[in-house]
């Protein structure tokens, strides 16, 4: 059952990568990076970052995410390998699988590398990450 759950994950976040390539690929006021799973949560996604004028707008969407438990997500220095445990923005808390922030920052600068995105499992364990993708990574 759980296999069957993380097969079924993984394919719906291959579609939306899938669909999301052309955002990848494409210098434009959207861009997609993936999220992946930390600390065998099973739980990945894409993170959607649209310039909003010198603003820019953090949508993430987690697959298999639990239901009406809020995890904390921030935008921190460094790689998914080494971060900086100081979040440089935060994020609205995941709660269902979704989360919106607009963030006070350009969408240039947070693509420029250097940042990554994470999830945590929730406000009581922040030490466990379930979810982290890098910014300007790989385009």
């Amino acid at each position: 059952m759980i296999k069957a759950r993380l097969l079924v994950a993984g394919l719906t976040a291959a579609a939306a990568l899938t669909l999301a390539l052309p955002a990848l690929a494409a210098d434009g006021p959207h861009r997609v990076y993936a999220l992946a799973s930390q600390n065998g949560s099973g739980e990945l996604g894409t993170v959607t970052l649209t310039a909003v004028g010198e603003k820019t707008r953090v949508d993430v969407a987690i697959a298999n995410a639990p239901t009406d438990v809020p995890q904390p997500a921030h935008i921190h220095p460094g790689s998914c390998a080494k971060l900086d445990p100081k979040p440089k923005y935060p994020l609205t808390s995941v709660v269902d699988g979704t989360s919106t922030t607009v963030v006070d920052a350009p969408m240039s600068a947070l693509v420029a590398g250097g940042f990554a995105v994470n999830v945590h499992k929730s406000t009581s364990e922040l030490p466990v990450y379930i979810s982290c993708g890098e910014l300007g990574a790989k385009k």
